[in-house]
């Protein structure tokens, strides 16, 4: 019905907007990542490839003028001479050519097939001679047509239209279009080398997003702080970072919160974080992770896995150490076992049973190390 309504009521000029219709093949380029890596890089390579354009079109009004002011005259009566060797070609003799009963030389029509001569309809005007280059540089006859007659009519030297039309060549066709294919190519791959979040190390996503909140980080301190304490805790520091779109593993945000924790109080003022998140410690990681082979997510948790493993590992040895310790200090060597239960009172001379003595005053020394050895398990 709206087919029928369009096309009864719709004036034909305006019908034709149904036709693009067809451009929603567009949407594809989102849909499919192989064209849309194309499409992006095209964006992004417009820059380089306008500039080489510009040059490009710079070089050919260069060419245009000098082509007007040399060959616009070419042919103009109708004519033009070009020189052929007819002694060498065996057609006559020196002494003819003296005598005059053989010329060197011979006339040719300078029309073209529109009834212009050769230096009006391709040099007339400096638009018509840069559009004679554009077809040069598209390489559609210009040999035959337009360098050949220009060639020949040159009589012995013909060093000069060769010289402008090969340089031309070389400069636009060879040059300029291989320079704008290279910038194709050098955006195509800088987008395949650009930092992918699939590709990204959890480090890298991590340091990234921390990165770029530094700009506003004083004021990003207070929100993460949510009991005013001037420090922040562990489990804000999970929060905060949770809440910036981190979605990685647990483990992680504690290793970097011990690693910016230099006092190990278990809290994060302010300068602690400023001195992670500055701009100069962030290009210092950022090329201490690009020196290493980037590495998928899945190798990223295994590495990850295997060096807590070692981690713990680490810390229950370091633990049996202090638990020795702890034995050796609390049993100085070559002391007796306690006495048994039944012969804790001591007798005096009379045999009579006596208190034994009050306790010794408890080394307070000796106390600290304890609860400092108990911290560190």
């Amino acid at each position: 019905m709206a087919e029928a309504i369009g096309g009864n009521f719709m004036p034909p000029s305006m019908a034709l907007i149904r036709n693009l219709r067809a451009f929603r093949i567009f949407r594809l380029f989102k849909r499919i990542k192989s064209l849309n890596k194309i499409i992006v890089s095209l964006g992004k390579a417009i820059p380089g490839v306008a500039n080489a354009f510009v040059i490009m079109v710079i070089i050919m009004c260069i060419y245009a003028i000098l082509g007007v002011e040399f060959y616009h005259m070419t042919g103009s009566d109708g004519t033009y001479v070009t020189y052929n060797d007819n002694v060498k070609r065996g057609l006559c003799t020196g002494d003819e050519v003296e005598l005059g009963q053989c010329s060197l030389n011979q006339t040719v029509s300078s029309e073209t097939a529109r009834g212009y001569t050769y230096g009006e309809e391709y040099y007339g005007t400096f638009f018509r001679a840069l559009y004679t280059l554009f077809q040069v540089l598209t390489g559609e006859s210009w040999s035959e047509a337009v360098a050949r007659p220009a060639v020949f009519e040159s009589h012995y030297d013909s060093f000069g239209p060769v010289l402008f039309y090969v340089s031309f060549i070389i400069i636009c066709q060879i040059v300029l279009i291989n320079v704008v294919v290279a910038v194709l190519l050098d955006k195509m791959v800088e987008e395949d080398d650009s930092e992918d979040p699939e590709k990204q190390t959890v480090a890298e996503k991590l340091s990234e997003m921390l990165s770029q909140e530094h700009a506003q980080l004083r004021e990003i301190f207070r929100t993460w702080d949510e009991d005013n304490s001037g420090t922040i805790s562990i489990k804000e520091w999970r929060k905060a970072v949770k809440s910036m779109g981190y979605r990685g593993p647990i483990d992680v945000l504690d290793q970097i919160f011990a690693s910016m924790d230099k006092d190990h109080s278990g809290e994060l003022d302010y300068a602690e974080i400023d001195r992670m998140l500055s701009p100069t410690a962030a290009r210092e990681r950022r090329s201490s992770t690009h020196a290493n082979p980037k590495r998928s997510v899945k190798e990223e948790v295994v590495a990850m896995r295997a060096e807590f493993t070692d981690h713990v590992a680490r810390l229950e040895t370091q633990i049996a150490a202090l638990v020795l310790e702890l034995q050796l200090q609390r049993k100085p060597c070559g002391a007796e076992a306690p006495a048994p239960a039944h012969s804790r009172l001591a007798h005096d001379s009379d045999g009579a049973p006596t208190e034994p003595p009050p306790p010794a005053a408890p080394d307070h020394h000796h106390l600290e190390d304890d609860e400092d050895t108990t911290q560190r398990v």
